[in-house]
């Protein structure tokens, strides 16, 4: 069973994700300042409507952070909600307490007031300001009663607290979030740099091995021609140069950006080496722009899988002609297609040989292609192989 590798998580998300918990344990902070205050002075002493306000409060805020640590995020609906419902218990808690009371410590809205105005700093955008306002103003309307007592400082005390720690917070959030940011656009102009170079180097080593190929094959006929190894032999002569000149056309006519590709090569080389080339002594080849990035065991499979569909077109096919074909499918797949014009074979008549089953059809399959073998009598057969990503 293949293991699933959970992609990497980057670091705007990772802030994203420590900015959210630290709020939810912040707000929780907040709403257990107030607990020690009702088991000092007694449940009696505050109305109903405090106690309801400030569950709901909490199950809500519960609720929030729950959603936005699942998410990794607080989107602009949660937020709405969570200042609307601010707004709420801000004047609805502050004027249910005495007004002497209702700016101090005793009044369970100032902290959670201020996590709320610290959340929206950070996360509402260019709405922030606005979203703030309208907490440290709803303070404000709840308590305004205090402005008749001594705790009228207290009162906008307060309200300059929730207004500057929001402010603060909305300057380290957008702070951190932009270095988050600038860090993951760092690392994937590295990431992007490294596979640059490592396509230069492949490109170079590809270069380099094309270079000895060319070496070992056109270079070495071309110089024994120019030293007479031919002179008694012109048919020799005719059927390398045939053999070379099918080598380079494979090697032309498969890469892109002037670099062959690895399965064009391997291809090429191998019908150019085919042990039946006596017996098969034309084969036709076509490359399209094949992907120059295809896995090692895909190559190896495919062109394992075309040597085999060669060998029975030499052994079985009655004809001394076949056509090569491979071409780029979209997904950066490739098909590979093996054709003769011999005697075909009637598929019903017999089940797939060994050599078919094994070498053609479950070696691509391993690889992760499909491979089908399809013909009629007098018809002749064709090998279709495709892979995909």
């Amino acid at each position: 069973m293949p293991v699933k590798i959970a992609p990497p998580v980057s670091a705007r998300e990772r802030t994203q994700r420590m900015i959210v918990r630290a709020l939810a344990w912040l707000r929780a902070a907040q709403f257990a300042l107030w607990l020690w205050l009702p088991v000092l002075d007694g449940p009696g002493r505050y109305p109903p409507q405090v106690f309801v306000c400030y569950v709901l409060a909490a199950l809500w805020s519960a609720l929030f952070f729950g959603v936005g640590i699942r998410q990794h995020a607080l989107t602009p609906p949660w937020l709405t909600a969570d200042v609307v419902l601010a707004v709420g218990y801000a004047v609805l808690v502050s004027r249910s307490y005495p007004a002497v009371e209702a700016a101090s410590i005793t009044n369970w809205v100032i902290p959670p007031l201020c996590g709320v105005a610290v959340t929206a700093a950070i996360y509402a955008g260019r709405l922030r300001a606005v979203a703030v306002g309208v907490v440290v103003g709803a303070w404000l309307v709840g308590a305004w009663p205090a402005t008749r007592t001594p705790s009228v400082q207290e009162l906008f005390s307060n309200a300059a607290m929730m207004a500057l720690f929001a402010g603060v917070a909305g300057v380290t959030g957008t702070l951190l979030l932009r270095a988050a940011r600038e860090a993951d656009e760092a690392a994937d102009r590295a990431v992007d740099a490294e596979r640059k170079e490592a396509a230069a180097t492949a490109r170079d080593a590809e270069r380099d091995h094309q270079f000895t190929q060319l070496h070992d094959t056109v270079l070495h006929t071309l110089e024994g021609i120019a030293r007479g190894r031919f002179d008694n032999d012109p048919e020799g002569a005719r059927s390398r140069c045939s053999l070379d000149a099918e080598f380079l056309r494979g090697l032309i006519t498969s890469g892109t950006d002037g670099v062959p590709a690895e399965l064009g090569a391997a291809l090429s080389r191998m019908v150019r080496d085919h042990p039946d080339r006596v017996t098969l002594k034309r084969v036709n080849t076509v490359f399209d722009r094949l992907p120059p990035d295809l896995p090692p065991g895909v190559v190896e499979a495919l062109t394992g899988a075309a040597r085999e569909a060669l060998n029975n077109v030499a052994e079985h096919a009655r004809t001394d002609e076949a056509w090569l074909t491979a071409s780029a499918e979209e997904g950066a797949g490739v098909r590979v297609t093996v054709v003769d014009r011999g005697v075909g074979f009637d598929p019903g008549a017999a089940p797939m040989g060994l050599g078919v089953n094994h070498s053609i059809l479950n070696r691509v399959a391993d690889a992760g292609g499909r491979a089908t073998v399809t013909g009629a009598p007098g018809e002749g057969t064709i090998v279709e192989m495709t892979w995909t990503p």
